[in-house]
């Protein structure tokens, strides 16, 4: 299996992306109903734990920078856990794609396509990520990094066009309107979202000049947020946080209030396909991530023989999930935070572990030197 090379750029430009995706278009709804005028505190509060998070794992990372993490693990902790531990990662990413993926075939037939079944656009979209896949990590990120200012374009087009329909006399809520418990509960349901920065222990290998991967990460986060922060607080200012909390798709109905002159109306269909495209990233890197460990845990030479049998059972599980965005929502409000607090955690106990071993490696040899 070759080594594909992911300059720091690229994985800038990727991570900010991944960020905005779905926190953005599934879950701007659910963060204003926890926090309402918070939201932007527990953003910067969420960046600021998952740097330190992302310190860490970039610390086993570099540890061995040039093995991946399945080949390694085993030398940290005994070789059926760190197998099992894999094939649990390998699942796990596969049902998070699977997850995005329904959340995404639940948007577009609600929205746009109503006469079209699900598994239309999950075999659709499925087909391009198998096929995006199955080109390997150097492709997906080359994308990412073309597609990346002109979402940005679109997204700063939006916030100048939106402007005018602002509530500006709203701007006194976010100095004054302040819970500490919704600041605590927002603050542990966004920062797994920006917790699967984790990823990187899979990736490393791939990526060039590590040694400024932490630099390029925290700049990744700060703009990250700082793009997420301003599409919040827009929302707020021009829905309020109850009318918000109420609307499926907040950022949806966002872009329909743009309106340029009286001859350019409902831009939503080309803003929403571009914003389309960081949910397909998203969805890739996820999928990728599962045939690449899979393909590992093998030792196969090559992944690509994987991707369409796995992006088969991918479409086949975004079906089979609980239907409807009420069951969806469900699942992020009650249990998906303590889920991915605990996959997202898996590396730093494998820090702890191997860290603690060096360290008994170490005292040994002392008192075999002094003996």
């Amino acid at each position: 299996m070759k080594t594909a090379q992911i300059s720091q750029n690229q994985l800038l430009l990727f991570l900010i992306l991944y960020f905005y995706s779905t926190l953005i278009g599934f879950a701007a709804g659910h963060l204003i109903h926890l926090s309402q005028y918070d939201s932007v505190i527990v953003l910067w509060i969420s960046g600021l734990v998952v740097w330190v998070y992302a310190y860490f794992t970039i610390k086993l990372a570099n540890r061995r920078p040039n093995e991946f993490f399945v080949h390694y693990g085993k030398e940290i902790f005994p070789y059926w856990i760190h197998i099992l531990v894999m094939g649990f990662y390998s699942l796990s990413f596969l049902h998070s794609s699977a997850f995005v993926l329904r959340e995404y075939e639940d948007f577009i037939v609600q929205t746009y396509l109503s006469e079209t079944p699900n598994w239309a656009v999950g075999g659709i979209l499925g087909m391009v990520v198998a096929i995006t896949a199955r080109l390997g990590i150097k492709t997906l990120f080359r994308t990412a990094q073309g597609l990346f200012f002109l979402i940005l374009i679109a997204d700063l087009s939006n916030s100048i066009f939106i402007g005018k329909e602002l509530k500006w006399d709203r701007w006194m809520a976010f100095i004054t309107n302040h819970s500490g418990h919704g600041i605590f509960t927002g603050s542990y349901t966004v920062i797994p979202f920006l917790g699967e920065i984790f990823i990187l222990v899979f990736i490393f290998p791939y990526l060039t000049q590590k040694s400024k991967t932490l630099k390029s990460v925290s700049w990744a986060i700060v703009l990250g947020i700082l793009l997420i922060t301003v599409n919040l607080v827009f929302l707020l200012l021009l829905f309020g946080p109850n009318l918000t909390n109420h609307l499926t798709y907040p950022m949806l109905e966002m872009v329909r209030y743009i309106r340029i002159a009286d001859f350019i109306e409902n831009l939503d269909p080309f803003l929403i396909s571009i914003w389309s495209t960081t949910v397909y990233l998203k969805i890739s890197i996820m999928f990728y991530l599962s045939v690449l460990i899979l393909a590992q845990i093998f030792r196969l030479k090559d992944h690509r023989p994987l991707t369409f049998s796995l992006a088969a059972a991918m479409v086949a599980l975004s079906l089979q999930m609980s239907g409807g965005t009420a069951a969806l929502t469900s699942y992020y409000t009650k249990s998906w935070a303590t889920y991915a607090y605990f996959v997202e955690g898996i590396p730093i106990v494998y820090l702890l572990m191997d860290t603690l071993k060096r360290f008994i490696k170490k005292r040994s040899a002392k008192k075999e030197e002094i003996s």
